[in-house]
């Protein structure tokens, strides 16, 4: 997948890897003080540790809009890292603030890239399918409606599934039938489109099975602490939230000379420390809801509300602009 090159470009850059190392170190001592232990001591040693991660890359984002970091002596580097300590407690109010953006562009980012994980992938296979230009039409019809079984039935099984559950849980069923009428419009926006001009958005289906998982999984993480009270869920939720961070990173990377084009002050480096930044607040965030910062509390219901929404503005958009057979199909095309 594109995203991968977009890897390999990241994993050249030492400091880069260096700042990924220490960022997953960090979400590792997160995951580990909100399963095992509740020590004071160790939340005011990971604040310290954290604080100093969050300064440091902040001040790097802050020079990388000026100077690529890529130029800077490993001296300057040093001398960042040793003015970050006390940059934290001076501008303390300020990196609060800075937190509140970091939040609002994880809920969207989030959303926006787990909804295009959802889509590039049933594109793809349905691309697949289309090269085999004698079998097409079957093997894509047949895509189609095993897909749309399979989504009828999952819906269905959940349904019922949390009917059983606790009330907290079984109020999440509406998520999932808000989520149906989403898909019954994007059924019919397909279905219109095969009528007048002839052409079949087929992997729309995959893609409702696709974002129908992921939003599972987002109700489950809201509502793990009624289910998993050891707290066991936080080891999924942790190697999904790291993996769709790493397509992240990829998919910024795998375009990053189109990115610098348009952006044209901002360079990919910034983005990427940026994103990084906002991952490691996101995260720390969740174990310590007590941190003066606004909208700290339900995070994950805020990324579910904008995904339902991208699901629906952008799914219209890709299937109106779905060429069948492209080998890479984009939700927003390059000029």
């Amino acid at each position: 997948m594109s995203f991968i090159n977009g890897l390999k470009v990241f994993f050249r850059k030492p400091l880069y890897v260096l700042i990924l190392i220490f960022f997953i170190i960090s979400w590792f001592l997160i995951l580990f003080g909100h399963i095992f232990t509740s020590v004071r001591e160790y939340y005011q040693f990971l604040l310290i540790f954290i604080g100093v991660l969050v300064g440091f890359n902040f001040l790097l984002l802050a020079i990388s809009l000026f100077k690529s970091i890529e130029e800077l002596h490993y001296i300057v580097i040093i001398v960042v890292f040793i003015i970050s300590i006390p940059t934290v407690f001076i501008f303390r109010e300020f990196l609060i603030l800075f937190s509140l953006i970091c939040l609002i562009a994880n809920q969207l980012l989030t959303a926006f890239f787990a909804f295009k994980l959802c889509m590039d992938s049933s594109t793809k296979v349905d691309d697949f399918l289309y090269r085999n230009e004698r079998y097409n039409k079957f093997t894509r019809s047949f895509e189609f409606i095993i897909f749309g079984l399979l989504t009828v039935l999952v819906f269905l099984f959940t349904l019922n599934v949390l009917s059983r559950v606790p009330i907290a849980a079984r109020n999440s069923a509406n998520i999932f039938r808000i989520i149906f009428w989403v898909n019954v419009i994007l059924i019919i926006i397909v279905i219109t489109r095969l009528v007048v001009i002839k052409k079949f958005a087929a992997y729309i289906t995959l893609f409702f099975v696709l974002t129908f998982f992921y939003i599972l999984y987002i109700i489950i993480d809201i509502i793990a602490e009624f289910i998993f009270p050891d707290r066991g869920f936080s080891w999924v939720s942790f190697l999904i939230d790291f993996l769709l961070f790493i397509f992240i990173i990829g998919s910024i990377y795998d375009k990053i000379e189109y990115l610098e084009k348009k952006l044209k002050f901002i360079r990919a480096e910034t983005i990427s420390l940026f994103v990084i930044l906002m991952k490691l607040i996101a995260q720390f965030t969740k174990i310590l809801p007590r941190l003066e910062i606004p909208l700290i509390e339900g995070q994950q219901v805020y990324i579910l509300i904008i995904f339902i929404i991208f699901t629906l503005f952008f799914g219209t958009h890709s299937i109106l602009v779905h060429k069948e057979g492209k080998k890479d199909i984009e939700i927003i095309e390059n000029d």
